[in-house]
C-alpha cells in the first residue's frame, strides 16, 4: 500500500494504535509516529520548564 507513495510522506498517529496501523508499517522509514511521540514528550517537558521558570 505504501510502494506508490511519495518518498517525503510520513505517516503519523498520536498513538496509541488499536488496530489502527498494523505492526508492519513499524519498520518503513515512512512511519514517523514513534519520533512524533517523542517530539511530544520533549514539547511537554519544555512548556513544564517554562511554566515553572526552568531553564
Amino acid at each position: 500500500m505504501l510502494a506508490n507513495t511519495k518518498p517525503n510522506m510520513r505517516i503519523l498517529h498520536p498513538l496509541p494504535r488499536v488496530n489502527e496501523i498494523h505492526t508492519d508499517v513499524d519498520s518503513n522509514p515512512k512511519a514517523y509516529y514513534f519520533e512524533q511521540a517523542l517530539n511530544g514528550v520533549f514539547t511537554r517537558q519544555a512548556i513544564l520548564c517554562s511554566l515553572l521558570g526552568i531553564k
